[in-house]
């Protein structure tokens, strides 16, 4: 990400579900400093695990609903 010289898209999809709890931990910090020069979009079936990242979980469901 760093060569691009730009800002990227990292897309993670449930990708540390099975992760320990000190492991997540210290992946949340590296996600989170990575989020402050890139943006980042994390899918997931576990909201609650990601609730502390500072950002509201948004479901799928409530994007794709017709604009009203």
């Amino acid at each position: 990400m760093q060569q691009s010289g730009a800002p990227t898209l990292l897309v993670l999809d449930d990708a540390l579900v099975h992760t320990d709890k000190d492991r997540l931990d210290r992946l949340k910090r590296v996600l989170y400093d990575a989020s402050q020069r890139h943006q980042v979009l994390l899918m997931t079936c576990h909201p609650d695990r990601w609730r502390d990242l500072g950002v509201p979980v948004r479901e799928m469901s409530e994007a794709l609903r017709p604009a009203v």
